[in-house]
């Protein structure tokens, strides 16, 4: 019997481990007593995304308080805004790759309010490593894509996204186009229209090309977004040197602008390609043209919502694909209830 499981002996040797860990842990560096590092400091509790504070960051915000602020006077001057946004969903799971839909839209503002709109798709790919071959992709990039939904995804909605942005760009003249994201070249884009294709049509199109960021990794950002939460008007603030420093492949002018007078209005970061190289007008123009809100264009808001995949769309997918291809639906389970039981899902 000496060798039966002892409950009493069992806790023990739990709660004896328990305090070890603890100690190991509180004595090593990474969890020392920071309580006077922080004390009297702001701070933004934050879930996955990084939260950005709707004050500021106190005295590391304020030694960028007398940064050059631009102010953004309204141009009145007629002109089309055209907002392009896309999303990717999986189908399926296919035994030698992965069936995807994307489904992608063009929001239309003129004179402040919103004109139009276009949905393009859904439409639906099949990603295996022949497809990927038949795209003359680089070999690593292939393998990302093959090896990755979100990788495969992303490969999609760039590339209906440049497509879209590419021929708008050759048939528009004297518009503004919305990007959501950066102007930055991706290595997911196909040569033939890449961002820097949009930009050359563009100019010769007399077309401005605004990306708009609702989010930035870069920290330095946020302090240098403080001049602007201050402001009272539609302003920006002229941040080259830093993004030029740490990204490549980028194109255009880098601000942070605010682009409504509401005290809660959205700092975003923008790259600006004017064919006339006139920033100040270029964001003037859009804010006669576009209605704002919160400091966010509502084109680029709209065209999110219209190409946003429902539980209708991907039931008639299903529908669409088991009517007309010669497939064979198996079982299967998801393995993380399955594991961890039904209360986890």
């Amino acid at each position: 019997m000496h060798n039966q499981l002892n409950l009493h002996d069992l806790e023990s040797n739990i709660e004896d481990m328990k305090k070890s860990l603890i100690n190991n842990f509180s004595n090593s560096y990474f969890c020392k007593d920071y309580r006077n590092l922080i004390e009297n400091k702001k701070l933004v509790f934050v879930d996955d995304d990084e939260g950005v504070p709707i004050q500021n960051w106190g005295i590391h915000s304020e030694k960028y308080a007398n940064l050059k602020i631009n102010g953004i006077e309204l141009v009145e001057k007629e002109k089309l805004v055209f907002g392009i946004d896309s999303s990717c969903i999986k189908v399926a799971e296919v035994e030698d790759g992965g069936l995807y839909a994307v489904k992608g839209s063009i929001c239309i503002s003129f004179k402040g309010k919103p004109a139009a709109h276009l949905k393009i798709g859904p439409l639906i790919f099949y990603l295996n490593e022949e497809a990927l071959q038949n795209l003359r992709l680089e070999h690593n990039v292939s393998k990302l894509i093959l090896f990755n939904d979100d990788y495969a995804k992303k490969f999609l909605r760039v590339n209906i996204e440049r497509y879209i942005q590419f021929w708008l760009s050759k048939l528009v003249s004297n518009s503004i186009i919305l990007v959501d994201g950066s102007l930055k070249s991706s290595i997911f884009e196909n040569h033939f229209y890449d961002i820097s294709k949009t930009i050359e049509n563009s100019v010769i199109n007399k077309n401005s090309l605004i990306g708009i960021s609702k989010n930035s990794k870069i920290k330095i950002l946020k302090y240098l977004s403080y001049p602007l939460i201050r402001s009272k008007t539609c302003s920006y603030v002229d941040i080259n040197l830093v993004i030029r420093s740490l990204i490549s492949r980028i194109y255009g002018e880098h601000l942070l602008v605010k682009l409504s007078n509401n005290q809660y209005s959205n700092i975003l970061r923008a790259d600006v390609v004017s064919y006339n190289n006139d920033v100040s007008s270029t964001l003037g123009t859009l804010l006669y043209n576009e209605l704002i809100h919160f400091g966010y264009p509502s084109t680029l808001q709209l065209s999110h919502h219209v190409s946003v995949f429902s539980n209708t769309d991907l039931a008639s997918m299903k529908s669409f694909i088991k009517s007309n291809y010669s497939v064979r639906e198996i079982s299967h389970e998801n393995a993380r209830s399955s594991v961890l039981g039904t209360v986890w899902r």
